[in-house]
């Protein structure tokens, strides 16, 4: 791949990246379930993005010597030192949820139905008994 196009790719990850962080610094708790959703979303496509940086890292790494990276690889570590603020960040949004289903699984009253016991018919093998 050559130098254009890691760049190239880099930026589009930058702009996910900053995508995901207004989505970060705009979030308000408004349903618990949609909120829940989004939030999973938004880490896994974190997840993906930190996998792909690293990849393109690799790519940039792999390039011949005489190529300038022109602080590509600083650019980069910053996306991902970004990227990981993101996550921890959503991750804190995620336990405040996990806490709610906790404390709600505590409240929830635990049924105790007790069944009778009833009696099955028992077959011994010969259908002339049956």
């Amino acid at each position: 791949m050559t130098i254009t196009e890691l760049n190239r790719k880099q930026t589009a990850y930058k702009n996910k990246l900053k995508k995901i962080e207004q989505f970060v610094n705009a979030f308000q708790a408004v349903d618990g379930t949609k909120d829940y959703i989004e939030l999973t979303s938004k880490l896994n496509s974190i997840n993906d993005i930190l996998k792909e940086l690293d990849n393109l890292q690799n790519e940039y790494c792999a390039l011949p010597d005489k190529v300038e990276l022109n602080n590509s690889l600083d650019i980069l570590s910053d996306m991902e030192e970004d990227a990981e603020k993101f996550k921890v960040s959503i991750l804190v949004f995620l336990s405040k949820y996990e806490e709610q289903k906790t404390e709600n699984a505590k409240l929830s009253p635990k049924s105790h139905i007790k069944l009778p016991d009833l009696p099955l018919p028992t077959f011994s093998g010969k259908s002339q008994e049956f």
